[in-house]
């Protein structure tokens, strides 16, 4: 049982850990999918406004000093270029893949190739123009997001001066089958650039862009990211299995403790006590006191069960015993059998059977089906009042509760009987009548002082006073409990000054 709990609390401890390093594992994917996506659009932004610039300060220029200035705007992170004709047509090929894979440059190349190969200006470092030729191309469907260049130019001695240059964003043009060689894949490409020469198209400048975990410095990073986490993985696993095990270790001794308290209390051991140095968590803590205070209470009641088994049988024994020793005198001639007699056996079976009445009337409380119907409180104080030893706070016209009369009458009849028992003899017996948040509330308040320490008065076996040498069941303030619980309500018993008051609280209507 010890090895199962053990396991169960350490596994939970590794699984919690491997679950937090899978779920940081996860977020890490998601993010770097996240990133992948808007990596090339950034590159390809980064590389658009770089070119604005750059055309900015430059002014007028040649077209073959604007091809270089394409080139050699581009950076590191881009791969390569695909400049094509009016038509699509691939006429030259600078640099990779976005995996890294050479470019081959197609066969012809046209118009803008011869321009390119014309400049003057040396080839930029960063890319290299194929000098193989391909022809083995596949046709791709492209959407990348695009830019308009335009260029208004002019033929001076049989070469083309660009007078004005401007871009703009022109967004997704929608999808387009172009031919590309067969080591590009569509996805390669960020982003086009639309060549416009005084208002008609010249060419297109696909830009191709290194995948993040090809860049070079983003490829370092995500790989020791990668090599952190396997590292820490085994790391975290050992020190989660150390951990749990001095938590799981101490947990087992508080459980193993808390039931060794409840066994105890299993064998009756009611004085049962919590090691409290093997009991430090707030949870245990109160779970080991509520033990303590179950077996306290268990304790009590065992005690306060035997004194009413004691109580009750001297109580029931007493007036049966006064009629066997009436009867026995009779028969033997001590005692003449006249009116008096008869009388006195009587008084006394009285009593028995009173008490006797009381403990099967507490008994069919426990099942009893009440007859709740609208009733006044006044009318219920007066149907209890026998004597004229009570004032009655009348300060309400109407107190209307729903409850069963005859009960409510028992309960009253209870605590009326118990104030004079117990209360200063020839002393009035105040009764008070309130509303408050709803409720009706009667007290009941006579003069007089509750033991100490205290009984528990709404127990069936306790006694308000156990100095008492009268007779009687102990059963009055249980059954007027009892009742209240029947109608929901509530009563209690306490000490205002010289007076015991004794509260009932039930809900008006």
């Amino acid at each position: 049982m010890r090895r199962n709990i053990y396991l169960r609390l350490l596994c939970s401890i590794v699984a919690l850990t491997i679950a937090v390093l899978a779920i940081q594992a996860v977020m890490l994917l998601a993010t770097t999918r996240i990133i992948e996506r808007t990596w090339k659009e950034r590159v390809f932004d980064d590389y658009v406004a770089t070119l604005s610039q750059t055309f900015n300060e430059n002014g007028t220029m040649t077209f073959a000093d604007m091809l270089y200035i394409l080139v050699d705007s581009a950076p590191d992170r881009i791969s390569g270029l695909l400049i094509r004709d009016e038509v699509g047509d691939i006429s030259i090929s600078i640099g990779a893949s976005s995996r890294g894979d050479f470019i081959p440059q197609p066969r012809g190349g046209g118009q803008l190739l011869d321009i390119y190969n014309a400049s003057s200006v040396a080839i930029p470092k960063a890319f290299s123009v194929s000098v193989n030729t391909t022809e083995d191309y596949v046709t791709e469907s492209v959407d990348p997001p695009e830019y308009r260049l335009e260029l208004s130019s002019r033929n001076v001695g049989g070469t083309l001066v660009v007078d004005s240059i401007s871009i703009r964003e022109t967004g997704l043009s929608g999808k387009e089958e172009i031919k590309i060689p067969s080591v590009i894949q569509n996805n390669d490409i960020a982003g086009s650039i639309v060549l416009y020469n005084n208002g008609n198209i010249y060419g297109y400048v696909d830009i191709l862009v290194f995948d993040i975990d090809v860049y070079g410095p983003t490829e370092m990073l995500l790989r020791d990211m990668g090599a952190n986490i396997v590292i820490f993985l085994p790391i975290a696993v050992i020190i989660s299995l150390v951990a749990g095990y001095f938590i799981s270790k101490r947990n087992v001794r508080m459980i193993r403790e808390i039931r060794r308290s409840l066994r105890e209390l299993a064998l009756g051991n009611y004085k049962v006590k919590v090691d409290k140095s093997l009991v430090s968590y707030d949870d245990f803590e109160v779970i080991a006191e509520s033990i303590e205070a179950l077996g306290d209470d268990l304790d009590r009641h065992r005690m306060s069960r035997k004194e009413w088994l004691k109580n009750i049988s001297h109580d029931l024994n007493t007036p049966v015993t006064s009629m066997n020793l009436l009867l026995s005198g009779a028969e033997d001639g001590v005692f003449p059998v006249n009116d008096a007699l008869i009388k006195k056996v009587k008084s006394e079976n009285d009593i028995l059977a009173e008490r006797i009445a009381s403990v099967a009337f507490y008994s069919n409380l426990l099942s009893y089906k009440p007859n709740m119907r609208e009733i006044d409180i006044y009318d219920l104080i007066a149907s209890a009042l026998t004597d004229d030893d009570c004032i009655v706070n009348a300060s309400f016209g109407t107190v209307a509760v729903c409850a069963d009369f005859e009960l409510m009458k028992r309960a009253f009849k209870e605590i009326l009987d118990n104030a004079r028992e117990y209360g200063k003899k020839g002393e009035k017996i105040l009764i008070g009548v309130k509303k408050e948040d709803g409720d009706a509330i009667i007290s009941f308040k006579n003069i007089g002082h509750l033991p100490s320490p205290r009984p528990q008065f709404f127990e069936p076996w306790a006694r308000g006073d156990e100095s008492r040498h009268q007779g009687g069941s102990g059963l009055g303030l249980p059954i007027v409990h009892q009742i209240m619980e029947i109608h929901h309500g509530s009563v209690k018993i306490d000490e205002q000054g010289d007076f015991v008051v004794v509260e009932l609280r039930v809900k008006c209507l």
